[in-house]
């Protein structure tokens, strides 16, 4: 009997321990964290919103919670706070409901401020590099010592470095010091290791895969002389330079390389393109609503170039342009670099022009081109240019045969980052000329219209083109143009007027369709880039102009529409619809373009 109730006490036992430890036994649907809030004892620009949406509704676990701790404190430490600590948290479960709420309590302690900085190993350096990397240690000094600050710092000591001659320079941490400040802060003395590495001069630039014999002209184009030192600021601007080229196509990054002979040279790979350019336009101009029986007609562009000719850098350039029924324009122009090796560029160039069959126009010119730095240039003109009217226009419209010898003189500035298809940068222009211009008859109209021998004309032209990134692969792009002419006499005479209007002036209107002594236009575009050699836009063209010859006229322009650019299997494809403001759909001006290289 004893024997039984010793069995069942074991049984009873038994029971009551599987009992306990069925009751004890986690559940096995998972709870998930829901809330999360941090709380820290003074005002600090913590990520909180952040860090919740990182570990919201994540299943709650002791790992969990040492994770989010540690991410707090590292934030903190990330801000200058190296001493922050949590000093408590709460957590309430709600296992009806499966979801967590965590409070923390944290403590972000004094800030560490940066108080000096030393760098050791740089004595054998040139008082110049000392002298720079001392004015950067200046700037950061009593700042708050941070992760993104530690990064900047070494950013811009090495940048003396690269600067100075030293492209291979290191930085390593040596030491950090601490020690109180006042106004409850802690200070740090910091000591770096400076490893400069090798005084960097290049011997030579190297352009493999070139299809001509380009070097020479690059080098001058780079400003790059054998044996120059190491610069960092100069070299990284290469690229975007030789990317300006119109024989370049696309370059990489330049690289630093040390070939057999222990010599260092840069390595610049780039892909030439092809030497000629073929490009052409078709338009078409509706017939007008007021006058139903009137036809429409076809206009058209043809520019052909030759890029790189016999090799560095020459170009020589074929362009016709029929604007309307009755005129057209027919130019050639070579361009010289480096002429004699010279730091000057020249250029020659014949322009006949037919402008509505009224008047002749030829002229021969000579420019002269001297690039003063990467994005500055400046340039002088001379020409010589006469005027030949038609018999009928000189008695109606009272046009004169004229011979002009015009010097004009300029600048240009242009750091776009691209030439076709730019992203951001500003190109402009400015040009003033100063003319002579001689009335050679007919007889009857220079004494009938007493007009004088001779006739100073004065001109200024301004071109400016500002380039604004907005969001990701979109711009607003604005192109400025002011012209101004003036003369000696009461009369400017058409010919000497601005002419304007079309694909390349003001969209939606016909090629040359207006002209005045006093021309402003604005284009603005916003771009929708779609790779590097395509994009698609909205514009808006506006226009003012004034003229007192052979009416009076002042009068505000404005059209607006949509364009396209996208290589295609013939070359890039250039698509734009122009419509003036107030006419009906089918006025609209359509202009279609193709660019080809071969």
């Amino acid at each position: 009997m004893r024997r039984w109730g010793f069995l069942a006490i074991i049984i009873l036992l038994l029971f009551r321990s599987l009992t306990v430890a069925q009751s004890e036994r986690p559940s096995r649907l998972p709870i998930f964290l829901t809330n999360l809030e941090i709380v820290t004892a003074e005002r600090i620009d913590l990520p909180a919103r952040e860090i919740r949406q990182q570990y919201r509704m994540r299943v709650f676990t002791p790992r969990l919670q040492n994770a989010i701790r540690e991410k707090v404190l590292e934030e903190l430490r990330n801000r200058g706070y190296y001493f922050a600590k949590v000093d408590s948290q709460a957590v309430y479960i709600d296992s009806q409901k499966r979801n967590a709420a965590m409070t923390l309590y944290v403590h972000p302690g004094d800030p560490l401020l940066l108080h000096s900085v030393t760098i050791s190993n740089i004595d054998s350096l040139s008082p110049e590099v000392k002298t720079g990397i001392a004015d950067r240690l200046s700037e950061f000094s009593g700042e708050i010592y941070t992760s993104v600050l530690t990064r900047e710092l070494f950013r811009r000591i090495i940048n003396v470095f690269e600067n100075h001659g030293y492209p291979l320079a290191r930085l390593t941490t040596e030491k950090f010091d601490f020690r109180r400040g006042e106004a409850n802060t802690w200070l740090l003395n910091l000591i770096l290791h400076a490893i400069p590495g090798d005084s960097v001069e290049i011997a030579y630039l190297r352009f493999p895969n070139q299809k001509n014999n380009l070097t020479p002209y690059l080098q001058r184009t780079l400003r790059f002389h054998p044996g120059q030192r190491y610069e960092e600021h100069r070299i990284s601007r290469y690229q975007q330079i030789l990317r300006r080229q119109e024989f370049i196509r696309r370059v990489e990054k330049p690289q630093l390389a040390r070939d057999k002979d222990r010599k260092y040279f840069l390595n610049i790979v780039f892909e030439e393109a092809p030497s000629t350019s073929f490009d052409g336009i078709i338009g078409y101009i509706p017939p007008s609503t007021a006058n139903p029986d009137e036809q429409g007609y076809f206009t058209g562009l043809l520019n052909i170039g030759v890029r790189n000719l016999f090799g560095g850098g020459r170009k020589f350039q074929v362009f016709w342009q029929k604007q309307d029924r009755f005129s057209e324009e027919f130019r050639l122009t070579y361009r010289e670099p480096f002429v004699l090796g010279m730091p000057f560029h020249t250029k020659v160039g014949m322009n006949r022009l037919v402008r509505d069959t009224t008047f002749i126009e030829w002229q021969y010119s000579l420019q002269v081109e001297l690039p003063v730095n990467d994005a500055l240039s400046a340039f002088a003109i001379v020409k010589k240019r006469s005027v030949v009217p038609d018999s009928l226009a000189s008695r109606q419209l009272r046009l004169v045969r004229t011979e002009e010898v015009t010097t004009e003189s300029g600048i240009r500035w242009d750091n776009r980052d691209h030439p076709r298809n730019p992203r951001r940068g500003v190109l402009l222009e400015m040009a003033f000329s100063l003319g002579n211009q001689k009335n050679k008859g007919p007889r009857y109209l220079l004494v009938e219209d007493s007009l004088p021998s001779s006739v100073t004309v004065k001109k200024l032209r301004i071109e400016l083109n500002v380039f604004l990134p907005t969001f990701r692969d979109q711009l607003i792009s604005n192109r400025l143009n002011l012209h101004f002419v003036d003369n000696s006499v009461r009369i400017l005479r058409s010919p000497d007027q601005i002419w304007f209007g079309g694909a390349t002036s003001v969209r939606g209107f016909r090629e040359a369709q207006f002209f005045g002594k006093r021309v402003v236009w604005l284009n603005t575009e916003y771009r929708f880039l779609l790779g590097p050699q395509a994009r698609f836009f909205l514009f808006t063209d506006n226009a003012y102009f004034t003229r007192d010859f052979p009416d009076n006229v002042e009068k505000w322009l404005t059209s607006y529409g949509l364009g396209l650019r996208f290589p295609g299997p013939l070359g890039i494809i250039q698509v734009d619809f122009g419509l003036e403001k107030g006419t009906p759909f089918r006025e609209g001006k359509l202009h279609f373009r193709v660019i080809n290289e071969f």
